[in-house]
């Protein structure tokens, strides 16, 4: 990580664990368009997960190494293995260093990594050797509110139910519905859930807390407040769906890669919809080379599987906390296969409801040493515009940049100043005001929940929305893309956050609220007439 400091050599005996993961049987087909008939999860893992005599062969050589197999899964491609410091510093052919940096203590490499001969051509990615941040927390400061009433005609703020009603979700519940969170801190607090719903006044959903690697589901930690806003959200709007919240251990590669894969394969859960409100941006010097590819194909084979991923677009404008003068956008919000959520401001009074971009102070989070905060949105600088956003004629304002995907694709209230508007949580038994796009991700989730669950009643247990995303760039109505059609116009405000600029929104797409925030009906009624 930039700025650390070298502390010493790692202990040679400490013990750690690893994923390897092994190629796929066959490479994953062009995915341009939604896929009408989307896979099982079975289906996806029989034809694109891994051999079973690479695993055998992986586990001989590793074995042999000196390292110990701890379990693998052919649908995720993952093999899991522990040992020594010095077995893994040897079979590898690299040195593990106590690196110190601003943000706390971490394991690092230094050198690449190697594998041995056998394995060259069967092992694509070796993950959690080094320990380092690779994502980042949407943490925003959580304010109690002592004069918050319990009345859902008097409170400031939003309940989640009530932005359902403002943006015409269709009726329901979500029953029947798994909608998954990703989570990699903090912990669920049954107690608030209850609280929150009773104020509220809906039923409790079933949350699963789901472990990944270790990872304790209960901490009550500084990223516990993000873990309860994006449960209490969808929870506020889908009350008898079940959430399963997939928690990682921490916020490195390993931890990002294996909680996405659980959370794509969860054959016991199987959520149709994931949330995710955590990410960094894409050229940060902390990704290791190939990880944001790694990470892309899992999201291309849930979009097979008809698995809608809501990502948050970010909460520090066109700069996303890079500092360095250039516009940058987050990733995994800036995956091809994921559906990017930005972030607006919308305002309710006695003369009727307003709604523009997402932007306060100098459109950074004071967490980063900013004034504020503001939607993020832009260009790629790593995936090529794909091809539903081929008539989509935004630049990058950075120089010589590519012709990337364009975020975010669609948006939703995020703007919060923890004093008279925001998301209405119960954190500690207290009410308050939480939002960023961190919100608007969960509440499109939701969104997709109701949705999903309309369309099962008309359509058949197995039909649903499926990979949302290139549908919102269709022609439906009189030439009208689907986006444009079934969602509310942003053209008042802007991103701009690095020195050289940012987004501004306008007339139609554009890369602060991609299509606008959402009406809820209409986008129902297109998609039941597609699917």
């Amino acid at each position: 990580m930039p700025g650390s400091k070298v502390l010493g050599p790692t202990r040679p005996e400490e013990i750690l664990e690893i994923t390897v993961k092994v190629r796929r049987k066959a490479e994953l087909p062009d995915l341009a368009d939604w896929p009408k008939v989307p896979l099982s999860r079975g289906e996806a893992a029989s034809a694109y997960g891994a051999e079973q005599s690479d695993v055998d062969l992986v586990a001989k050589v590793l074995t042999a190494h000196g390292l110990t197999l701890k379990g693998a899964d052919l649908a995720t491609r993952n093999i899991v293995f522990s040992g020594p410091i010095s077995a893994l510093e040897s079979t590898f052919r690299t040195k593990l260093l106590r690196y110190d940096h601003a943000q706390g203590q971490y394991r690092g490499r230094k050198g690449s990594l190697n594998v041995p001969s056998e394995l060259a051509n069967v092992i694509v990615g070796i993950y959690g050797l080094d320990n380092r941040r690779v994502i980042r927390r949407r943490r925003r400061r959580f304010k109690e509110i002592a004069s918050l009433a319990a009345s859902t005609s008097s409170h400031r703020g939003f309940f989640p139910s009530e932005l359902a009603e403002l943006y015409d979700f269709p009726q329901g519940t979500g029953a029947g519905e798994s909608i998954g969170i990703l989570e990699f801190g903090g912990g669920f607090l049954p107690d608030d859930l209850e609280v929150f719903c009773k104020r509220v006044g809906v039923g409790i959903p079933q949350v699963v807390p789901v472990s990944v690697n270790h990872a304790p589901t209960n901490s009550d930690d500084d990223a516990v407040g993000e873990v309860m806003l994006d449960i209490e959200i969808v929870a506020g709007v889908c009350p008898e769906a079940t959430i399963p919240v997939y928690f990682g251990p921490d916020l490195s590669e390993r931890s990002l890669i294996d909680t996405v894969d659980k959370a794509i394969h969860d054959n016991r859960h199987k959520p149709a919809v994931l949330s995710i409100s955590w990410g960094d941006f894409e050229e940060s010097a902390t990704w290791s080379d190939g990880t944001l590819d790694r990470v892309n194909d899992a999201f291309h084979e849930a979009a097979l599987m008809g698995i809608t991923i809501c990502v948050a677009a970010g909460d520090d404008g066109s700069d996303d906390g890079a500092g360095d003068g250039h516009a940058h956008v987050d990733f995994p919000s800036s995956s091809p296969f994921v559906l990017a959520v930005g972030g607006t401001d919308l305002r309710e009074d006695i003369s009727g409801t307003t709604e523009r971009v997402w932007k306060d102070g100098d459109g950074r989070r004071p967490a980063i040493g900013g004034t504020g905060g503001a939607t993020g949105g832009g260009v790629s600088a790593h995936f090529p515009r794909p091809a539903f956003q081929a008539d989509i004629n935004i630049a990058s304002v950075n120089p010589a940049a590519i012709a990337g995907r364009v975020v975010p694709d669609v948006a939703a209230h995020a703007q919060t100043d923890g004093r008279t508007t925001g998301y209405v949580v119960v954190l500690h038994g207290a009410p308050g005001l939480n939002g960023g796009t961190s919100a608007s991700a969960p509440l499109w989730a939701a969104l997709i929940g109701r949705i999903n669950a309309a369309i099962r009643k008309t359509k058949g247990p197995n039909a649903r929305v499926g990979y949302l995303t290139p549908l919102l760039y269709k022609p439906v109505v009189g030439g009208k893309a689907l986006g444009a059609w079934a969602s509310r116009d942003i053209t008042d405000g802007d991103n701009i956050s690095a020195t050289i600029g940012g987004y501004r929104a306008g007339a139609g797409y554009d890369a602060v609220t991609g299509w606008g925030s959402p009406i809820g009906s209409k986008l129902l009624t297109a998609l039941t007439q597609i699917i």
